[in-house]
């Protein structure tokens, strides 16, 4: 369903991707005949004389200015996820249904000869792109519905514009969600749901951008569901509704006073942190000889004293830590972190007598590289780190270990980070977290393969996440007390807030469940050089020996040097 061949080009990207696909095909376009393109905009004086003539539109005066700012800014329109797409071209030779709606307020209705139509088209779902709220017969028209993206977190904020709102108020994360849609406004069976960071505390158009495009790939995984698997199981694994909890019933443009109050928050905050000059700075911290774990899932339970941080050198910082036993040997890799050169290396230590002055470099490709998960298999000890920036996944051997690795295989290309690795009963399962880029949305992809080498698999529980609370990994899964722990990272509010800990409650080949078991925040930490930690994100152990890393907010000088 569609208003002009102008579209969005997150929706002319959806529409690709189903033409692309072998399980669906775009058989039939439901045109809106009144609607007006995008590009018959108006002309400046008539723009200007509207907007003066209307009480209404002069009360969000700020609003639109701040848009145009905004986008004078921040605007990419390579990014943008909302400028107007023709896609006659790849429309051309699909049957059209065109359609004058009855219009009443926001609620658009279908006549009963268009309805005849829409169901002689024998359709398994429609989806709609265009319209405004649809009431009546057309809900029921599809097989299976009418499918709507709703770009909001549908429990928080109901109501426009978009993204707008979690900003002013502060909130870590925004939503958005598919659903089928229903007589019932906001209230669809939504059938995927996904939670994406904030990415910016000004800028509308960089807010937008990760839930935008990252909820783009729903409509296409949700249509692949209900080809392999049928419509009760996607209406299985739909969200719970929750009671909805917006501060406001139903959202709308800020006025101007609203507007005031949040420039005037902004303004102040940005003074502070001016007055303040101190600046984010990771820290990697180790415990030697542990009694007893740090972590306690099965009671929630948690003792984060006794670990003592590593100094890195001046406008350095040593972050991503990982253990590994060799030969009654402990050894501790990291990424090496160089402000100047925006990069991160990858360092050792033997830590195994207590902490070196300084680190050794084992691995620099000139890209950047961070989570060095190391292990072993097969008799030879294997690293797979983080080399996004390289648009690969790659599996390096040591060759002398811990300083000299060859890179044996490129597992896996595209943007994908923070991939770690289980083997269980001959499979292997590889946990990736796949970046849109240009954005920070994120999603948890689980694949398999036969061995450590071999072609991977989509796992058919993928993708496990699409919460930015949990779909980036946090350090190695490990095994305590027969039970299996997946450490996530939570970035909401800031990229490594905190740890989540889930219960890997089944694990084969054709299905995946977890629980949520506990979370350990930037209030576990101990505190460094008289501050509190803002965040931790990376946990990982071998025999006695535990390791984390957390980030404080330091004097500038004090990082840099100088």
């Amino acid at each position: 369903m569609i208003d002009t061949p102008e579209i969005p080009a997150v929706f002319a990207r959806v529409i690709s991707d189903i033409q692309r696909s072998d399980f669906a095909d775009v058989v039939c376009v439901i045109r809106n005949m009144d609607a007006k393109p995008p590009s018959s905009i108006q002309s400046l004086p008539r723009r200007v004389w509207k907007f003066l003539s209307s009480p209404k539109l002069r009360q969000a005066i700020l609003y639109a200015v701040y848009v145009k700012l905004d986008e004078w800014r921040s605007y990419d329109p390579q990014l943008d996820p909302l400028k107007p797409v023709d896609c006659s071209s790849f429309l051309r030779g699909i049957p059209q249904i065109s359609v004058f709606p009855a219009t009443s307020g926001p609620v658009h209705r279908f006549s009963e000869a268009d309805i005849a139509q829409v169901k002689a088209a024998d359709l398994d779902v429609i989806v709609r792109f265009g319209f405004n709220i649809l009431k009546g017969d057309i809900l029921g028209a599809a097989r299976y519905g009418v499918w709507s993206y709703h770009h909001g977190d549908n429990d928080l904020y109901r109501g426009s514009p978009p993204y707008m709102w979690e900003m002013m108020e502060g909130s870590p994360r925004c939503g958005a969600v598919l659903q089928i849609l229903t007589e019932t406004l906001d209230g669809g069976l939504v059938i995927a749901k996904g939670q994406y960071a904030c990415e910016s505390a000004v800028s509308l158009f960089r807010n937008r951008l990760g839930p935008f495009w990252g909820s783009c790939y729903f409509l296409v995984w949700k249509l692949r569901e209900l080809h392999e698997k049928g419509f009760p199981a996607l209406r299985a694994t739909a969200v719970p509704r929750a009671d909805y909890g917006g501060r406001k019933a139903l959202y709308s443009k800020s006025g101007n006073r609203e507007m005031l109050g949040w420039m005037w928050r902004l303004l102040v905050r940005k003074l502070g942190q001016k007055r303040a000059r101190r600046m984010l700075h990771w820290q990697t911290a180790l415990r030697r000889n542990a009694v007893s774990s740090a972590l306690h899932p099965a009671s929630g339970s948690l003792d984060l004293s006794g670990f003592q941080f590593l100094k890195a050198p001046a406008g350095h910082f040593y972050a991503d830590p990982f253990l590994f036993e060799r030969d009654g040997r402990t050894f501790l890799f990291m990424e090496d972190y160089d402000y100047a050169a925006a990069r991160g290396d990858l360092v050792v230590m033997d830590v195994t007598d207590g902490v070196p002055e300084q680190a050794e470099p084992c691995l620099a490709t000139g890209s950047h590289l961070s989570y060095p998960f190391v292990f072993a298999h097969g008799g030879e000890i294997w690293m797979i780190p983080e080399s996004m920036a390289a648009g690969e996944v790659a599996l390096y051997r040591a060759e002398a270990f811990p300083h000299r690795w060859v890179k044996e295989k490129v597992l896996f290309s595209g943007p994908v980070v923070d991939t770690t690795v289980w083997q269980k009963d001959g499979t292997w399962y590889f946990f990736a977290t796949l970046i849109v880029p240009g954005t920070e949305a994120v999603s948890l992809h689980l694949f398999t393969a036969d061995s450590l080498t071999g072609d991977w698999r989509l796992h058919p529980a993928s993708p496990l996440s699409n919460d930015v609370r949990d779909a980036r990994g946090a350090g190695r899964l490990f095994m305590q007390d027969g039970v299996l722990y997946r450490p996530a990272q939570d970035c909401s509010g800031t990229y490594g807030r905190a740890i989540r800990l889930f219960r890997v409650d089944e694990l084969t080949p054709s299905t995946y469940a977890e629980s949520l078991v506990m979370e350990v925040g930037p209030q576990d930490v101990p505190r460094f050089a008289g501050c509190g930690a803002e965040g931790i994100h990376t946990y990982d152990r071998a025999g006695t020996f535990e390791v984390i890393d957390a980030k404080f907010s330091l004097p500038v000088t004090e990082v840099l040097g100088g």
